[in-house]
């Protein structure tokens, strides 16, 4: 899990950073706002919020700070749309992993069909009646000029996000590493999976399967087990999904609930990560044997 920290996810929240800059600079972001706000508003988000949740395909904790630019009827609804539905870059790599592992690639696209389509009836159940108000309207300019961003640009607007990432997110993935790796040692992790692995039925997945749930609910780059010979071959494609999906969704990580916690308070951090196990919970299930309803 550490070298896994500095060959893998810090390249790859860089990269997303840098392109989300790029994004930014160019002003397709903003266009892609005014476009996209009729259609966020009945799930009780903004076109703003839009930005933030794209964000959080980079790393969820910039994100979920973001967030306090945010109108006060929207934010904690986009922080629930962070949480769940942005698939930061430890699992959506480990997840795209997965896929290649089983050379199933393309499980990408009913994978993020289902994870948009989930997250937004997500938010729409947890939001707030006046954040799907019609007169919450969107407040920018909506003539927005194209240009073809510079070097100076991206970097303005990706060094935020980076420089959250190395000084807020690093030092408590490198703390979980350690403790993990003492309740590994310990046998704690090995007695979870054991009292775990009798459920992994209901999502008509192996026992087998609830080490890396586990894990991934810790740091989500825990969704790599999946990607191990003697297990991405005694699955079906829709078993892999929902594993992934499951593993992905359950609970935010632990430095996600961490931030929450501080931007809002423990309180909505606690009632936050019981929705969205509740939530998760159901829509694997119904994932797993609507699937098999359907012939998938």
């Amino acid at each position: 899990m550490g070298p896994l920290l500095f060959v893998w996810t810090v390249p790859t929240v860089i990269l997303y950073a840098l392109l989300l800059g790029a994004y930014k600079a160019s002003g397709l972001l903003e266009r892609l706002t005014i476009a996209l706000h009729p259609l966020l508003r009945p799930f009780g988000l903004s076109g703003r919020d839009l930005v933030r949740v794209m964000m959080g395909f980079g790393c969820n904790v910039p994100a979920v700070i973001s967030t306090r630019s945010c109108s006060g009827c929207t934010r904690q609804t986009c922080i629930s749309a962070i949480a769940f539905g942005s698939a930061c870059s430890y699992q959506f790599g480990a997840t795209l992993a997965v896929f290649s592992a089983a050379k199933l690639q393309w499980l990408v696209i009913p994978y993020l069909l289902y994870l948009t389509i989930t997250t937004l009836i997500y938010t729409r159940i947890c939001s707030p009646s006046i954040a799907c108000s019609p007169h919450n309207e969107l407040m920018i300019e909506h003539q927005i000029f194209l240009e073809k961003p510079r070097v100076m640009d991206i970097w303005r607007e990706a060094k935020g996000s980076i420089q959250q990432f190395l000084t807020n997110a690093i030092p408590i993935f490198i703390l979980i590493t350690l403790i993990a790796s003492v309740l590994d040692a310990v046998g704690v992790i090995s007695a979870l999976a054991t009292v775990i692995n009798p459920m992994m039925g209901a999502f008509n997945l192996p026992p087998d399967a609830s080490l890396t749930v586990i894990l991934a609910s810790i740091r989500k780059d825990g969704l790599l087990l999946f990607a191990q010979a003697d297990t991405v071959s005694v699955l079906t494609p829709l078993q892999i999904l929902t594993g992934v999906y499951l593993a992905g969704v359950l609970l935010p990580c632990l430095v996600t609930v961490l931030t929450i916690a501080r931007e809002q308070s423990f309180r909505f951090a606690l009632r936050l990560v019981t929705q969205q196990a509740i939530a998760a919970i159901a829509f694997s299930v119904l994932l797993a044997w609507g699937g098999i309803w359907i012939g998938f």
